[in-house]
């Protein structure tokens, strides 16, 4: 009886368990044969989907939704992630580059549809499939300490013109063979939607964050869901619309760039929820598509060659004029190439919109996915050489912002302590610590203590952590700029009047009006410049003048800021 009531396992369960062991065990396989791990993502969901074991059947709905869900996360987590002071310093490069690879494989798609003698909108489509692409390869060179090179910046910024300029043309094609509107209703459409999404992605939803993460901020898991939040809401307004949902998410990445910082912990549960379950689903959803009985037969084959090297030339071509033009290097030209050859987001939705409206047939959408799996194969094997190629600037000057570190007593920081830390970091996306220091001996402090600190952190809108530490404060900043090399120390006391050397001090000299709100040691040639700067990022964020003294009895070298009125106001207030 007990084994007649054993039954073969089925189901959600069953499949969420293949499903995790693809994401769990492809990757380290491959790896071991010196392959890309993601090509293990894409072969292992070939191997559990319906052209496969079967272990996920063909029409399941739960694995591509959330594969869905996993490309809208990779193009927020791009757009998070991207440096926004190297793409504007490259603006020119970004724009560029998106222009060309857009318009050169545009061109080629024309040319072939048109010697295949299709109709014109389903050529016009064409076009749109070879130039999108997909930041797929972006964490490999992101985690090789290559987010800040210039040609991978301008890569990561040209998604946003060749992306939406090819899904205009998926919303215009389908809008005028769909009879839902004519060309001139759509672009229309289309152009509403993008002024919305600017005004919303970089205007309203900042602030709505913001003020949300500093209602929530302390709990882990609300100011998670607060992102996430604001992500599908992006792409929801996106696609209302008839934009793509990428394109949201992308918005919504750069609407939460400063709010974010990549080293701080927001950012940490982003990108474990990403690394763990979102991009690797997505990845495995593509591999459920690859059916061999129809993409090796001689006709899918033959277009595939064709899609392939109208899509892979065109990029190809796009970004060496680009190198070209912008002067980069052949090893720059070969990241910008690995970034921006992977088909699959936009492909995908241009690919199965021009199926579902007819002006695709069965045979293109597999040479369509043997593109994907193509596309992705050659960025992942040549990121990995691209990583070797491509040098890693040895020097890196950090933004005054980057890394802020704020040491106080043991009874917490001031606000006005924490109020400047969020002034000063914000402008260049930084992040910090609060170190709360005891002397040697003192008991540490109750956890319900540093909770409740943590709170009144996190309401000044400062994303870090805080911790402690057993030693006098002076020397707890001299170990800090040893170990941790910060940006910046804040400290929240007006008796502290030592040069820790290369890295600027700013002392909060008390929280009420006068002229000795706070005062910044900076050693060196630049001691002025950066006082200065802490002057007016601090006089920014309280819309109160702040006049800059030097002071000749000062520290060595140092630098002193001495407002006539308030510079750090302890208050909850919005950061400018």
């Amino acid at each position: 009886m007990l084994v007649a009531a054993i039954e073969a396992p089925s189901g959600v369960v069953l499949e969420f368990l293949v499903l995790f062991g693809v994401i769990l065990l492809g990757p380290i396989v491959f790896s071991r044969l010196g392959l890309p791990g993601l090509i293990g993502l894409l072969i292992g969901g070939f191997a559990i989907g319906p052209h496969g074991l079967s272990l996920i059947a063909a029409g399941n709905h739960t694995v591509p939704e959330l594969g869905h869900v996993g490309l809208l996360y990779l193009m927020f987590v791009a757009g998070l992630e991207l440096d926004l002071r190297v793409l504007s310093d490259y603006r020119r490069a970004a724009v560029a580059l998106g222009l060309l690879a857009f318009a050169v494989p545009f061109g080629l798609g024309l040319c072939i549809g048109t010697a295949l003698g299709w109709s014109l909108p389903a050529t016009c489509l064409l076009g749109a499939l070879f130039s999108s692409h997909t930041l797929i390869t972006y964490p490999t060179l992101r985690d090789a300490g290559l987010g800040g090179n210039p040609a991978v910046a301008a890569a990561v910024g040209a998604t946003v013109p060749t992306d939406v300029l090819a899904l205009g043309v998926l919303a215009v094609v389908a809008g005028t063979q769909t009879g839902s509107g004519s060309a001139a209703m759509v672009l229309l459409e289309i152009a509403i939607g993008l002024a919305v999404l600017v005004v919303v992605g970089l205007l309203v939803l900042p602030r709505a964050v913001d003020a949300l993460l500093r209602q929530w901020g302390a709990d882990g898991a609300a100011r998670y869901l607060v992102i996430l939040v604001a992500l599908l809401f992006m792409a929801m307004l996106a696609e209302v619309f008839g934009i793509e949902g990428i394109v949201g998410a992308f918005f919504a990445g750069l609407a939460l760039n400063r709010l974010v910082p990549n080293e701080g912990p927001s950012m940490e549960r982003v990108e474990f929820f990403g690394t763990a379950i979102f991009v690797p689903v997505f990845l495995v959803s593509i591999g459920l598509l690859l059916d061999p009985s129809v993409m090796f037969t001689r006709e899918t084959l033959e277009l595939a060659g064709l899609v392939c090297a109208g899509a892979l030339g065109g990029k190809g071509i796009a970004c060496w004029l680009a190198g070209s033009l912008l002067r980069f290097d052949w090893p720059d030209r070969a990241a910008m190439f690995a970034l921006t050859v992977p088909q699959a987001a936009a492909t995908l939705a241009v690919t199965l919109i021009g199926f579902e409206i007819g002006l695709f047939g069965t045979s293109l959408v597999n040479a369509v996915l043997v593109l994907i799996l193509v596309s992705i194969v050659v960025a992942a094997l040549l990121a990995q050489k691209v990583v070797q190629w491509v040098p890693v600037k040895a020097e890196h000057k950090a933004p005054l912002g980057e890394r802020v570190l704020v040491v106080t007593g043991s009874t917490g920081p001031s606000d006005a302590a924490v109020r400047a830390a969020t002034l000063l970091t914000r402008p260049d996306g930084g992040h910090g610590d609060v170190v709360i220091t005891r002397m040697t001996g003192e008991a540490r402090p109750d956890a319900t203590v540093v909770r409740h600190i943590e709170k009144r952190v996190f309401r000044q809108g400062f994303d870090g952590r805080v911790r402690t530490d057993a030693d006098a404060l002076a020397q707890v900043v001299a170990k800090a700029v040893l170990a941790a090399e910060p940006s910046l120390v804040i400290v929240d006391d007006p008796t502290y009047d030592a040069s820790p050397g290369r890295v600027p001090v700013v002392v909060v000299q008390g929280a009420g009006r006068g002229t000795d709100a706070t005062r910044t040691i900076a050693d060196g040639d630049g001691g002025d410049g950066i006082a200065a700067e802490v002057a007016r990022r601090l006089a920014k964020g309280e819309s109160k003048p702040i006049r800059l003294r030097r002071r000749s009895d000062g520290p060595a070298g140092g630098a002193e800021t001495r407002p006539p009125e308030q510079a750090v106001a302890p208050t909850d207030a919005g950061v400018s």
